[in-house]
């Protein structure tokens, strides 16, 4: 999820609490540590050892169809599945306010509560799939031995965001570095004490991910091991990006062809986005320069590794990272996601390859955006602080274990053995995609604040 101030008003129910409209993009114990891998065995959540500093606590993040990924959380004693999203900074959540709303999970109830604290300040959310009006109060919000009182959130009384019909979580769990837009009620990070954190997702069709809330290594094993990138964003984990390609030299092949050259990009690594997202003009460019992908993914040994530089330093994925394979029931009904797919065909169509690529045309501050969503954290486990406002990254073996990320080849051929080498298997209808809505709020310099 990518989340955005858009304008506010004044609403209340019998007081005068300012009522605010935000965008949002969607698509939402202790640690075994040594100075080699982070290990999670036969694919299960590692048990923990011993811990660096502060108490960590390490979360299984459910996997469902490879688009969502969901952490168990209470909230006023209840249980919820939330997506823990990077991309935004409240905590929202279903709500049984929503009497008309479908319910496929477990909904929160304030009646069943002994903790809730009432507010009554409405704000319009308008996502990407659609708007949400919801209301504000406080709670208690555990994950874990993590506890916070008293935590603002928002309930949801209405909305007309299809995937939440349908969705295996009923809250969006918002994590970014700093306040939201306008509101100085503390992040759910800041009252628990989180000053970092890591995510990284299993690389298997239907393979869990892990959030650890906490330090997993010492500082100075990550400055000298893993890669650091500066935030530049004020409310977003935003960093610079360059020259984004396929193959290994294309700045000496066509300059005109690369996007992000010259003063770059802004990248959004969001957990919360089930693909990459970019610019129409910098897909049309990225197109130039890949061969057609077979329907049925039989020439993907052929297709070249992409490029791109983070901050200064030179990141690659594989085609097993950047195509999929769409699969669903049917798609007739998926419309206004199928027309966000950048490289579709003209036809729809189920089982069949394409590169994992959706359309979001937006400009920064910091230049054009682009979000680095779940198929980044499958290749790169992703430690963000907000302390200090910089992410490192290790290179995630297919078990999420995080390795050096300058590692020889040999290492790499080695971390990547047995790696799965086919496509993602992806149901388009369960995608929550990073579209943008036209009420965002870019009357300065026509640049979105990030």
């Amino acid at each position: 999820a990518f989340e955005l101030e858009t304008s506010r008003v004044h609403a209340s129910f019998g007081t005068q609490n300012p009522m605010k409209s935000s965008m949002k993009f969607l698509v939402a114990g202790s640690l075994a540590v040594s100075c080699s891998a982070l290990k999670i065995p036969n694919g299960k959540i590692a048990t923990p050892i011993s811990t660096v500093g502060s108490a960590v606590h390490r979360q299984t993040l459910h996997n469902y169809m490879n688009v969502q990924y969901y952490g168990d959380f209470t909230i006023g004693g209840q249980e919820i599945q939330g997506i823990f999203d990077t991309g935004s900074f409240e905590l929202l959540v279903r709500s049984t306010r929503c009497s008309h709303c479908v319910h496929p999970t477990t909904p929160y109830d304030r009646n069943h509560s002994k903790t809730y604290g009432e507010n009554g300040t409405l704000t319009k959310h308008v996502f990407g799939s659609g708007p949400c009006v919801s209301m504000k109060g406080y709670e208690e919000v555990n994950v874990g031995p993590l506890k916070s009182k008293g935590q603002s959130f928002w309930e949801i009384i209405d909305h007309k965001i299809q995937v939440l019909d349908t969705a295996k979580f009923a809250a969006i769990v918002g994590i970014g570095p700093n306040f939201a837009y306008g509101n100085q009620d503390k992040t759910l990070l800041m009252n628990f004490g989180v000053k970092e954190f890591s995510i990284c997702l299993q690389r298997a069709s239907g393979a869990d991910g892990v959030m650890t809330w906490g330090q997993e290594v010492p500082t100075d094993y990550k400055e000298k091991n893993y890669a650091r990138a500066r935030v530049i964003g004020k409310h977003h984990w935003v960093t610079r990006m360059h020259n984004v390609s396929f193959g290994k030299s294309p700045l000496t092949d066509n300059f005109a062809n690369v996007p992000c050259t010259g003063g770059g990009c802004a990248a959004i690594i969001d957990s919360g986005t089930s693909l990459i997202a970019a610019p129409a003009q910098a897909l049309q460019q990225l197109s130039t320069q890949l061969e057609p992908i077979l329907e049925d993914c039989s020439n993907m040994h052929l297709l070249p590794t992409l490029h791109f530089n983070i901050d200064g330093t030179d990141f690659t994925l594989p085609p097993e990272a950047y195509v999929m394979r769409v699969t669903a029931e049917t798609i007739e009904e998926q419309d206004s996601i199928w027309e966000q797919l950048f490289f579709k065909p003209k036809v729809k169509k189920v089982n069949m390859c394409m590169p994992a690529f959706m359309q979001m045309d937006m400009h920064s501050q910091h230049g054009p955006v682009w979000i680095l969503g779940m198929p980044f954290f499958r290749f790169y486990h992703t430690t963000f602080n907000r302390e200090t406002k910089t992410m490192h990254f290790a290179r995630a073996a297919p078990d999420c274990s995080a390795h050096p990320f300058h590692s020889s080849d040999e290492a790499l051929i080695a971390l990547n053995a047995g790696a799965p080498k086919g496509p993602m298997d992806i149901d388009v209808g369960k995608i929550v995609p990073p579209a943008f809505s036209s009420q965002i709020d870019d009357s300065t310099d026509n640049n979105v604040d990030l």
